[in-house]
């Protein structure tokens, strides 16, 4: 693939010396696709655009003010999925051969939502036929190991300059299915630690107590626990953690449109709210 200069491979927005050893990050609020995509697959802009999450960046646009690394996808979810491991590739979606460490028996891989999806739901296939690794590959060496190397780059730097780190890694989330909905109701944000394996129950506790004090229905790794950014850097014994924040799509986009709801600018006077008051107790907390 031949790389735009005008489409690096992610954003990274700060100010300076980070002020807490916080870094925030949102890998799948890209929107950019090649045009070779659209030679690859019948499917439109607009099928692709229902698979990213939606502004997540322009919601925490607040977060270098504050003195906090915010990094983010350029290219959509569908083009590369930064929240993969860069090994979880499907063989059969390719004619020539794959790197033989592949992990084609991820949970993820075999559902069709690998680092390069097959499909962009159940009945839904993204591609018209077989590719050529030798080709697509540079999806992964242009712009999946560039954002990652930045991302633990932040992360070395906070442990560097303060002995710890804590990385948020930002998603949205759909309307969930009724059998994941909590008494009925669809929760607002759904808070992932890697079921406890990579953030400490105190810190996630503290922000979840936070946004319910906003209003927010919130759970704790339900439905959602975490995928390979936040199981991959959250290492608490190193004193490296990571949450995942999904946050309900509901509360600001408008889907059928595809731009923000007239609810945009409250949830995002709320979530500056919320960091500011999380900021606050952090030097409180186990990390």
């Amino acid at each position: 693939m031949t790389q735009l200069k005008n489409y690096p491979p992610f954003l990274l927005e700060k100010s300076g010396k980070p002020s807490v050893p916080v870094v925030l990050s949102s890998p799948h609020s890209g929107t950019f696709y090649p045009e070779r995509f659209f030679r690859l697959t019948d499917l439109k802009l607009a099928d692709f655009q229902q698979y990213e999450d939606a502004a997540v960046d322009k919601l925490f646009s607040f977060a270098p003010a504050m003195g906090l690394p915010l990094l983010s996808a350029v290219y959509g979810r569908a083009w590369v999925d930064l929240n993969r491991h860069p090994l979880e590739l499907d063989p059969t979606m390719f004619c020539d051969a794959v790197p033989a460490q592949i992990k084609a028996d991820s949970v993820r891989v075999k559902s069709g939502f690998g680092v390069i999806a097959r499909q962009l739901n159940p009945d839904t296939l993204i591609y018209k036929e077989k590719m050529r690794f030798a080709v697509e590959r540079s999806r992964l060496t242009e712009i999946h190991f560039p954002y990652h190397a930045a991302l633990e780059n932040l992360i070395k730097k906070n442990l560097d300059i303060f002995g710890r780190s804590l990385l948020l890694d930002l998603h949205s989330m759909p309307l969930l299915p009724p059998d994941f909905r909590i008494n009925g109701k669809m929760p607002d944000f759904v808070l992932g630690t890697g079921d406890g394996a990579c953030c400490a129950a105190p810190i996630a506790g503290a922000a979840a107590e936070i946004l319910r004090d906003l209003g927010f229905l919130v759970t704790i790794n339900l439905p959602y626990s975490g995928a390979y950014t936040t199981l991959h850097y959250g290492r608490p014994d190193l004193r490296s953690q990571a949450m995942q924040i999904e946050i309900g799509r509901h509360l600001y986009w408008d889907s059928k449109q595809y731009v923000p709801s007239e609810n945009f600018n409250t949830l995002w006077r709320k979530l500056s709210l919320f960091m500011e008051r999380f900021l606050q107790v952090l030097p409180t907390l186990p990390l």
